[in-house]
């Protein structure tokens, strides 16, 4: 039984990894991007945006099932991993904030360029 907790808190932090992993990706190149928005970048972000849809699945299913199965007691045998999940959960939580905050702030910039943009065309 403990075998199976192990191995399920173990792959539920390596699925919290890899999407820590594509958060911080993704959080680093809207970071280095320009104003320019073209079909490739938009291509990319969409593979990557359903990459991040599969292992959000992956992983609510996987904890989902953890603890859905087992007590809270046979859980907490496993503190070590159980503490590790916690943890990647924390650093999705304020990496998943921050991300949040650069795309709010492309979406303004990208808003005052086409007020500045429909404005001129006025004139």
């Amino acid at each position: 039984m403990s075998n199976d907790i192990r191995g399920s808190l173990e792959q539920i932090n390596e699925v919290s990894r890899q999407l820590l992993s594509r958060i911080l990706t993704m959080y680093n190149k809207s970071q280095d991007k320009n104003d320019s928005f073209n079909d490739e970048s938009t291509s990319d972000s969409q593979v990557t945006e359903n990459e991040l849809t599969g292992l959000i699945a992956s992983r609510d299913s996987l904890i989902h099932c953890l603890f859905e199965q087992n007590t809270h007691e046979e859980i907490s045998i496993e503190l070590n991993l159980l503490n590790e999940m916690i943890s990647l959960d924390t650093k999705l939580s304020n990496q998943s904030k921050a991300y949040k905050q650069v795309l709010a702030e492309q979406v303004i910039r990208l808003k005052k360029s086409k007020k500045v943009s429909k404005s001129y065309q006025k004139y």
